[in-house]
């Protein structure tokens, strides 16, 4: 009941609505419930005896006017249900995704993105159905179950006790049958979501699986973990079988008991034609809410899990959260200083160790070494999606922590090695992230800058052209000019570069490379590479390894450093570039 509780206040905003619907299925109910008796007991016993016709057409005529108004509060009660159902699902979904954008990286590097869709669609799905149909149908259900339960011991005590005893003999069955299936529902619903979390990852990497010829692993390592699923599934299936046959059994039954009862007690003059008729009736209408109230109670069941699921990341907190009053207005200048940081990623994985440094404003700075060496997990520090174990970063002067992180990250601007587009057109990808709105003179005056106009002018809707899914209709070399556009566009205070050349042809490079310098004169830069000749003209130069910095200058130092690993590096790039030079020949030769 507590997760029934915690959703409750999704409800909160509609209970007008709630309440106006409670009141006309309360009236619904009542009305079907008077027919049988004006119809039955009313007219056949009371005015049908006695020729009594103009009687009979006048109950004929409330019973027309009462279903008239039955079918008026069914167009209300349907439109309600429509609505607060859309509202409330929502509301539901809108809450979960803002909560979720506030997670920190560590939540997403720990779950399937399947999973955490699955949630955000099916999850809130199953709760929007309890706060509506569900809850709707077993508020409808019940009261309808009083209701009748009134009439007929009003009517016909001797008559009533068996149809209510064997009701009783249902509920207690159904009770039973929920408790055994809800743990099973769980189980099912919790490795359906890893299940489609392993299919969606499959399908992102359906290139690596057929260029390794995995088809058939693949298939056999699905069908282990569907026999999973189906052994709970079935489990599940065969309790709601023996649910549903034994409230068939009643339902067909509980008539019967009562015209064989009835049928004697009307030999011995106890009960009147019409009342039986009249009590035949109730026991068939009888049954429904009962069997629909097991049915409800039975999807009740299992939308509780979504109930759970979705709790769970409500109840998620970020590791990285804001102090109370942060700075929100401060105008970012650019000094950054790393002060003896420490960071590990997992346990015992520490990945950067008593760190110090200090870029200053204005400053372009380069970060080189191997891979694994702790260079990009800096990136991650400064935009602050992790803090340091031990140690602080300042910036300004001030702790990052001070900073609310809307202004934080609205200052820095960062070109990643990979490329996310959106599904949009191509001007809402290159505009995407600015602090002001961006005219499309603007725009054109960036593509120009970064090699892009010739491209822009090519195709058919130039900057409405629509981004395909993952940026497919656009080459490495053209997704990586658009980032470095984006980040033109956004004019951040401090800008970071990481493998920001990677997928350019070296002529293509060499100009973007003049761009980004244009580009830097303003901000502090951070150039983090590979390729070491995007970073001979960078103010200072911090050469890591294993975690640590251990040397530092500039290119013209470091390179005469016969014995320096920065030296090393270069040597090491060379040789690399002259092997592919070589190979390259030998192709042309052949």
């Amino acid at each position: 009941m507590k997760d029934i509780f915690y959703i409750f206040k999704f409800v909160k905003p509609y209970k007008t609505s709630l309440f106006s619907l409670l009141i006309f299925l309360l009236v619904y109910n009542l009305l079907s419930t008077a027919l049988p008796y004006m119809t039955f007991t009313v007219i056949i016993d009371d005015f049908l005896p006695n020729h009594d016709f103009k009687s009979i057409n006048f109950v004929i005529m409330i019973i027309i006017f009462l279903v008239l108004i039955m079918a008026f509060i069914d167009f209300l009660v349907g439109y309600i249900m429509s609505y607060m159902g859309s509202m409330i699902t929502f509301d539901i979904r809108n809450h979960l995704l803002r909560h979720l954008q506030r997670l920190s990286l560590k939540f997403y590097s720990d779950r399937h993105s399947g999973e955490i869709l699955e949630r955000l669609n099916i999850d809130v799905a199953a709760i929007q159905n309890i706060l509506t149909k569900e809850l709707i149908s077993l508020a409808t259900n019940i009261s309808k179950f009083i209701f009748i339960t009134f009439a007929i011991f009003y009517l016909n005590p001797i008559l009533a006790t068996p149809m209510f005893i064997m009701i009783l003999f249902q509920s207690a069955f159904v009770f039973y049958a929920v408790g055994q299936m809800h743990k099973d529902i769980k189980g099912t619903r919790e490795k359906e979501s890893k299940l489609i979390g392993y299919l969606q990852e499959r399908i992102t990497l359906i290139k690596v699986i057929q260029i390794f010829v995995r088809k058939k692993y693949e298939e056999f390592i699905h069908s282990i973990k569907s026999d999973k699923i189906i052994d709970q599934a079935l489990r599940v299936a065969s309790m709601r079988s023996q649910l549903r046959a034994v409230t068939m059994m009643l339902r067909n039954s509980t008539p019967l008991v009562v015209l064989w009862v009835g049928s004697y007690l009307i030999i011995i003059d106890k009960m009147r034609i019409g009342e039986l008729i009249t009590m035949w009736m109730y026991s068939i209408l009888y049954i429904w809410p009962v069997f629909s109230i097991v049915m409800a109670i039975n999807r009740f069941q299992e939308s509780i899990v979504g109930v759970q699921r979705v709790k769970a990341y409500l109840n998620e907190k970020p590791e990285i959260t804001e102090i109370d009053n942060p700075i929100k207005n401060a105008v970012i200048k650019g000094e950054i200083i790393f002060d003896k940081v420490n960071f590990t990623y997992e346990k015992e994985k520490q990945v950067l160790f008593d760190l110090n440094f200090k870029i200053n404003i204005g400053e372009t700075v380069a970060f080189v070494g191997e891979s694994g060496s702790g260079k990009s997990t800096i990136t991650n520090l400064i935009f602050r999606f992790y803090d340091p174990d031990n140690g602080k970063i300042y910036l300004d002067g001030k702790p990052l922590k001070d900073y609310s992180l809307r202004l934080l990250r609205k200052n820095i601007g960062v070109v990643f090695q990979e490329t996310d587009m959106f599904v949009a057109t191509l001007r809402e990808n290159l505009a995407y992230g600015s602090n002001k709105k961006i005219s499309d003179e603007e725009i054109m005056k960036v593509v120009k800058m970064t090699l892009l106009e010739d491209l822009v002018n090519k195709l058919p809707e130039g900057l409405d052209t629509m981004v395909e899914e993952k940026g497919k209709n656009f080459s490495g070399g053209e997704k990586q000019r658009i980032s470095i556009c984006r980040l033109i566009l956004r004019n951040p205070n401090i800008v970071i570069f990481d493998e920001a050349t990677s997928a350019l042809d070296s002529q293509s490079e060499s100009k973007i490379i003049e761009t980004m310098k244009r580009v830097m004169q303003k901000p502090t830069s951070i150039i983090i590479a590979h390729r070491l000749s995007t970073i001979v003209d960078a103010d200072r130069i911090f050469v890591f390894k294993a975690g640590m910095i251990i040397e530092v200058g500039k290119h013209e130092k470091l390179f005469n450093d016969t014995e320096s690993e920065y030296r090393k590096l270069w040597n090491e790039q060379l040789k690399r570039n002259n092997n592919n030079s070589s190979d390259h020949e030998r192709q042309r030769e052949q």
